[in-house]
């Protein structure tokens, strides 16, 4: 097919909107391979783009801009690109050609022959002839972009274009609406203003981009492609603040937005003022100074919106920082103040207001002024001697003379503001050594005051105002720092009245842990472990102790292992009351749960808690425990957990070296049925095995041999404990075993026993196997399941029968860590769809075909269990089968089986409302409210906030015709569970009950 005949195609295909996929190649192979050129291609193309019809002249266009966009840069000869640009910059002119013109000189401008001269020829045309924003958003950005590739690839021509390039681009930005476009060209502003001196067109320049400001537009949340909001207003801000040439222009308009009445708006132009501090000249905001100054104070005293304040603060602190002196004049600050009514200075705007509201007899917004004294005094040194210089005579001059403790704690509270300027070392004004006598004596605890809800407020602020001192840089020396500690140490062990005068000295005590470790641990921490040794504490002041040092404990890591050592030796001393140790141990457990599952972990420091704090801890639990001395479950469970938050984060090679002491002791007790002292001292082996990982090699000769001595031990002792941690570590040995056919021989050691004679050990037995296997997606698991299901539903006087069912929790549940994510258990994905899909047609078929009604309730019990632990995606899944059978276990079942069978009716109606609403009214309304009387003892607290919330959704979900018939017996119930004896469910059932009330109005 000759040229002519392969462009006439091709345009016959533009015109029919056809696949011109294979004409494209056609002509891209044959002018690649020499047997055409670029030259005969635009002569045959010759009768469309000197035609007088306009859809003719597009589409020949059309079809070299397809060719020249798909052929390989080295196919276009320089001299060829020459001649197409000429002739493309005279196509601008012509309206209809110009979106395919700017996609053909884009490849064009692409080559590396293409020059400086082509580029500053071509973007002399685009300015002169196009009027970009009369085209569609395609044609615009294409233009935008051809702009931005000039800038990366001809700099030199942009430079030497200078002001004809900034004016065109000023003209082809301005009217531009779309963000897509938008968002281009502020990127560009900035790459022009690097290039080109834009001084002589700074304001028209400006003028085109500041009509945008504030930029608010919709996202659309469902293209995640789309331009946000945020990274447009971001772009704008940048293009704002380039150049110092915008400061005299920016500053004022921005000056004027702080004011808009939008929070957005003004956060928006604080922010940009910001900005602008590191770009703009210092003296582009002097004239705006008091203006902005006003503007912020209103801001900060009005309050409306928290970011509106922070945003305008951080403005002030930026504004201060620029146009600040960078040291004192010759007359020193205190000459500043002096001369305030002769010379303004940029201060005076913030301390004439500042003064005023300090030396009036009623002070007011002293938090607020507070806050303006501390950004203004944070922006310099400078300025921070000159603020320090100014208010700390006042305040400390009024506070001598005097009473009122209101007045007191307000001028405190903006002396607190100042000094939490001058804690920088480089800020520190020299005026505070010489009022550090005053400032001690007005922060030394009065004893006349007391610490009551009254005076609260009052002992609060001397606190801050003591931390303050202490952070100070060289401030106070090394015994005033320990009587400052020693006050916030006793505000937080000592009971007050005030208990927010408790939480404050923990607070305050927490943060100088952080900058103070040292300090905290020679001073603070004594105090409060000579508090716990008291002999009577009371439950509370452990309670209030131990939390204040676990605080400390999470929040310092300096701190972390000294605390650590100094709790175990409280435990393990005996100096702690006994009714106190499990309390003590659980702080253990949580500080290091806090911490080794933080994001500045490490495997050294897991190992450094082990060896320095739980370790011995749990050296201490055997001993005591092989003492015949009585220890809590719980204390016994808390050290297991807190063995399991760092064992479970050390290295397999590691893991497998701790472990051999930990057999030593405890093995020979876990692998004999006969009783030991040391039996209830076995949940710390079991959380220590179940916390490897599955490559940790265990201390045992063979694995099959271990198991099958566990099974034995486990199925023979009378002991739960005992019984427990053998199943406990069985199960996560199976789970973590990676071969099939190792873990298959390690499940057969249990299944042999399927045939014993039941009992509740076995039965537990199969419970556990079945959450190992079951977990790793093994089929073996399921004959567990198909034994306990038998026990169920084939011998239905069995004692074991509701013992199994129940049991189903333990397979699907969670644990602390037995087969657990946490302790690197083994769960193959689609493990509980497998697992829904395989049971719950036993479940219903038993329904169904039973009529014996305790395997019915057994039955509900296993689908309770199993769908309050299964995800929503699977449980919704062939939903409308389970319905009858929910609703039955409403009626049947009690307690938190009960209230699980009716949260999962509240998410189907939730979901898919549609699936029940046949049964709506006659079936679940009635259920619900029967399940919302507190005379019912099956129905308890949870029961009863889980079915007022269901009544609380079926409004929302359900037209009133649907169940207008029982809208009167609902009012009538909800009426009664308003005046239930539980707060939580009066507050429930008030929120069902205005809903029901309002309902069909």
């Amino acid at each position: 097919m000759d040229v002519q005949r392969l462009v006439d195609a091709y345009v016959i295909g533009l015109g029919d909107d056809s696949d011109n996929s294979s004409l494209l190649q056609t002509l891209s192979q044959r002018i690649v391979s020499g047997d055409m050129s670029l030259l005969e291609l635009v002569q045959a193309l010759g009768p469309y783009l000197a035609s007088e019809e306009a859809s003719r002249r597009s589409r020949g266009i059309h079809v070299l801009s397809d060719v020249l966009n798909d052929i390989p840069q080295d196919a276009i000869p320089a001299q060829a690109a020459a001649k197409l640009t000429e002739f493309f910059c005279a196509r601008l002119s012509d309206a209809t050609c110009v979106p395919r013109v700017l996609t053909s000189i884009g490849a064009l401008l692409r080559l590396p022959s293409f020059t400086d001269q082509l580029t500053i020829g071509f973007l002399n045309e685009l300015f002169k002839e196009v009027h970009v924003q009369s085209f569609q958003h395609s044609t615009r950005s294409t233009a935008y972009q051809l702009l931005d590739l000039a800038i990366q690839r001809h700099s030199d021509a942009i430079k030497s274009m200078g002001d004809n390039f900034v004016l065109g681009f000023a003209q082809m930005l301005d009217g531009e609406k779309d963000p897509r476009s938008l968002i281009v060209a502020f990127q560009t502003i900035p790459k022009i203003v690097d290039l080109v001196d834009v001084k002589n067109n700074a304001e028209d320049l400006f003028d085109v981009i500041f009509c945008y400001f504030p930029i608010t537009f919709k996202h659309r949340d469902n293209d995640p492609s789309a331009i946000t909001p945020e990274s447009l207003k971001f772009a704008l801000r940048t293009a704002l603040t380039c150049t110092p040439y915008f400061g005299s222009l920016a500053v004022k308009q921005l000056a004027n937005k702080t004011s808009a009445t939008s929070a957005s708006a003004k956060i928006d132009a604080f922010e940009t003022l910001v900005a602008g501090t590191r770009v703009y000249s210092p003296d582009d905001f002097r004239p705006e100074l008091e203006l902005l100054v006003e503007q912020i104070r209103e801001d900060v005293v009005m309050a409306a919106n928290d970011s509106v304040v922070d945003a305008a603060l951080d403005a002030l602190e930026a504004i201060y920082g620029v146009i600040s002196p960078t040291a004192p004049s010759e007359s020193g600050s205190a000459g500043q103040i002096s001369d305030m009514a002769e010379n303004t200075s940029p201060l005076d705007y913030v301390l004439k207001e500042a003064i005023f509201q300090l030396t009036a007899d009623e002070i007011k917004n002293s938090d607020q002024t507070g806050k303006i004294l501390r950004a203004v005094a944070r922006s310099s040194a400078y300025n921070c001697s000159v603020v320090s210089d100014a208010v700390l005579p006042i305040v400390t001059e009024r506070l001598d003379t005097t009473e009122a403790l209101t007045v007191r704690r307000e001028l405190m509270d903006v002396l607190n503001y100042v000094l939490s300027a001058n804690c920088d070392a480089s800020r520190k004004a020299e005026c505070l050594e010489t009022e550090k006598a005053n400032l001690l004596n007005i922060y030394r605890p009065e004893a006349s005051i007391p610490v009551d809800n009254e005076h609260g407020f009052l002992h609060i602020v001397r606190l801050k105002g003591i931390t303050l001192l202490i952070l100070l840089p060289g401030f106070l020396d090394r015994n005033e720092t320990a009587v400052a500690l020693q006050t916030l140490a006793r505000a937080a062990i000592e009971r007050n009245v005030d208990e927010n005068v408790n939480k404050e000295g923990t607070h305050l005590l927490v943060q100088l842990a952080q900058s103070s470790p040292e300090d905290i641990k020679s001073t603070v921490l004594p105090m409060f472990f000579d508090a716990l040794r008291e002999e009577t504490p009371s439950v509370n002041k452990v309670s209030r102790l131990l939390n204040a040092l676990g605080a400390i404990g999470v929040a310092a890591s300096n701190v972390l292992l000294a605390l650590l050592q100094d709790l175990v030796s409280l435990v393990v001393s005996g100096d702690l009351a006994q009714a106190h140790l499990s309390s003590a141990v659980a702080t253990i457990r949580k500080i290091v749960e806090a911490v080794t599952t933080s994001s500045n972990s490490s495997a050294l420091l897991c190992q450094e808690i082990l060896v320095l704090a739980v370790a011995p801890l749990a050296d201490w639990t055997v001993e005591t425990a092989g003492s015949g001395k009585q220890l809590s479950d719980q204390l016994i469970s808390e050290v297991a957990k807190a063995i399991v938050a760092v064992f479970s984060k050390l290295d397999p090679d590691v893991q497998a070296e701790k472990l051999k002491p930990l057999f030593e002791k405890l093995f020979p007790t876990i692998s004999s049925p006969s009783e030991s002292k040391l039996v209830p001292a076995l949940p710390l082996f079991s959380a220590a095995v179940c916390s490897c990982w599955p490559q940790t090699v265990l201390p045992v000769d063979n694995l099959v041999a271990f198991i099958d001595g566990l099974v034995a031990v486990a199925l023979a002792t009378t002991n739960n404990v005992h019984r427990n941690a053998c199943l406990e570590t069985m199960a996560a040995v199976i789970n973590k075993t990676k071969s099939p056919a190792a873990r298959t021989e390690l499940a057969n050691v249990v299944l042999k026993h399927s045939s014993d004679s039941d009992s509740e050990s076995l039965v537990l037995l199969h419970h556990w196997a079945a959450r190992a296997l079951v977990s790793c997606n093994d089929s073996t698991g399921y004959r567990c399941i198909r034994w306990l299901v038998a026990r169920i539903t084939e011998e239905e006087d069995s004692p074991y029968a509701r013992l199994a069912a129940d049991g189903f929790s333990i397979i699907l549940g969670t644990h602390s860590w037995a087969v657990s994510p946490a302790t690197h258990g083994v769960f193959k994905l689609l493990a509980k769809q497998r697992f829904y899909t395989t049971v719950l047609p036993e479940i219903t078929h038993g329904f169904s075909g039973s009529t014996s009604d305790s395997v019915k309730t057994n039955l509900l019990v296993v689908l309770t269990n199993v769908v309050q632990h299964m995800p929503k995606n699977v449980l919704m899944s062939g939903i409308e089968a389970i319905v009858p059978l929910l609703m039955s276990a409403v009626r049947l079942t009690d307690g938190d089986l009960k209230a699980a069978s009716i949260r999962t009716i509240t998410m189907i109606i939730l979901e898919t409302p549609e699936t029940v609403k046949p049964d709506i009214a006659s079936a679940i309304i009635p259920l619900l409210l029967a399940a919302t009387a507190a005379t019912d003892s099956s129905n308890t607290i949870e029961v009863r906030r889980a079915a007022l919330g269901a009544l609380t959704l079926i409004p929302e979900k359900y037209a009133y015709t649907s169940i207008h018939t029982v809208a009167k017996d609902v009012v009538r119930a909800l009426v009664k569970s308003r005046d239930d004896r539980k707060r939580l469910v009066r507050n429930d059932a008030v929120k069902a009950y205005n809903k029901w009330l309002s309902f069909g109005t």
